[in-house]
């Protein structure tokens, strides 16, 4: 696992001394009311390394800190990591770290430098050493191009053990070797949407490019990626993508006899059957807490009614295994404000939705009816579909978080799915179909998740 940065406030600084801390920013140093000896001795070194150049810290990542403490050389002893740019140098960027002696004084250890304008982000990953660990640096060369560079420091020097161009990165342990290996994005042609995905390993003290394979055809950028387990235990890797103007495609991949493989990848069309939704919020997660990574297909549920939304949709949650097959697990629907409903596997047959909101009063009702309207054109042949046309709702999920939100709750036979200090979640159901739930079940199989509905007066 990579080494933790351990972020502590500025004025723990100065009760427990350096170990462990990370300072936000240089000012913040000088504003403390009392320092360390260790502290003092850290802050002088660094005021001289610095010299004309400026303090930076890295634009992105979990390490964003001016100054960072992490054990690189994997004694026990942190060594402490401080971001230089000399605009007049040949190599601007500068990354020093700084080493205690044996009288506990920092010392300056290692340095390296990097040609760019800014540091975009700094990893600290144990990939090829089982002591200590690596540093993998990206540099934004310009606006449009960044470098990923990963270094070994042995005896105070650093060691080039991969470079390369990228799209995205993220380290994983996919083999289960112990150590992280890296997947890094990469253009896979001249026309747009064309992208495959390089797996590295560490051999014989350097990432080496073990194999390639593609993205599903027609994914853009990457929305989001994670490592996870498929159902049969084996570690993936899932990867979103934006997919046209409003969908997400998932893609993924695991080790196999060739390598990295996209076993999400239909031969036929060289994408995945794995679509949905951008609005849902949603991304590969591990749903019904079984430990193991479900990635969502949508449905499409049309409209009814005066429905402020024209189209909903049903995600059914699969559970990948290995050789590519995959099973459903569970089916949910995602409002988009806050909440989701886990869907019955015994609601069969059509079903159609309506959502309805008002602003002013910040109320929003979800409803569900069996059945679905059928088109003008349908209606005029008077073909005998009347339980079809005439959508029946049985139930409906408000979310009231206007200032009389208690009583519109209690309207009708509402009843409290969930609440907190703004907002409240109220149930109903409606005579007609029968969907098999009372309010306990229906609490049960209703979910906050972290979006958000706001309204404005």
């Amino acid at each position: 696992m990579a080494r933790k940065i351990l972020g502590l406030m500025a004025l723990l600084l100065c009760l427990t001394g350096l170990s462990g801390c990370v300072f936000s920013s240089v000012e913040e140093m000088y504003a403390l009311p009392k320092s360390s000896e260790a502290y003092v001795n850290l802050q002088a070194k660094i005021n001289e390394e610095k010299g004309n150049a400026e303090y930076i810290a890295p634009l992105s990542g979990e390490n964003r800190q001016t100054i960072q403490l992490v054990d690189v050389d994997g004694d026990g002893t942190q060594e402490a990591v401080a971001f230089f740019r000399d605009a007049q140098a040949d190599a601007p960027l500068k990354i020093v770290f700084f080493r205690q002696d044996e009288d506990g004084e920092y010392q300056p250890w290692a340095r390296i430098e990097g040609v760019g304008t800014e540091i975009e982000s700094i990893d600290y990953l144990e990939l090829c050493e089982p002591a200590g660990c690596e540093i993998l640096v990206s540099w934004q060369v310009n606006a449009s191009v960044r470098d990923l560079v990963g270094y070994a420091v042995k005896d105070g020097q650093p060691v080039e053990i991969l470079r390369s161009g990228y799209g995205d990165y993220l380290a994983a342990d996919l083999d289960r070797d112990g150590q992280e290996e890296l997947v890094l994005t990469q253009p896979g042609g001249d026309s747009p949407g064309n992208w495959k995905v390089e797996y590295y390993d560490g051999l014989e003290g350097r990432m080496d490019l073990i194999s390639a394979t593609p993205l599903s055809a027609g994914a853009a950028e990457i929305h989001t990626w994670t490592a996870g387990l498929l159902a049969d235990e084996v570690p993936a890797l899932f990867v979103t993508s934006y997919y046209g103007k409003e969908d997400l495609i998932t893609d993924v991949f695991c080790l196999g006899d060739q390598g990295l493989e996209n076993i999400a990848l239909s031969g036929d069309t060289h994408r995945s059957g794995d679509i949905y939704h951008y609005y849902a919020g949603v991304h590969p997660a591990d749903m019904n807490g079984d430990g193991i990574t479900e990635v969502p297909v949508a449905q499409s549920v049309p409209a009814y009614g005066t429905s402020t939304a024209g189209e909903f949709w049903w995600l059914h949650w699969m559970a990948y295994r290995s050789d590519g097959t995959s099973v459903q697990v569970l089916t949910t629907y995602h409002s988009g404000d806050g909440w989701y409903l886990e869907i019955p596997d015994d609601w069969t047959g059509a079903f159609s939705m309506c959502r309805q909101e008002n602003s002013a009063t910040g109320v929003r009702n979800v409803l569900f009816a069996q059945g679905v309207e059928l088109a003008a054109e349908e209606e005029d042949e008077g073909e005998d579909n009347t339980s079809d046309a005439q959508p029946q709702t049985f139930l409906a999920i408000s979310t009231l978080m206007g200032a009389d939100r208690g009583e519109l709750a209690q309207l009708g036979s509402r009843f409290i799915l969930s609440s907190d200090s703004t907002t409240i979640f109220a149930g109903e159901f409606f005579d007609g179909w029968d969907c098999g739930l009372d309010e306990e079940s229906l609490r049960q199989r209703f979910h906050l998740n972290a979006g958000t509905w706001s309204y404005s007066h």
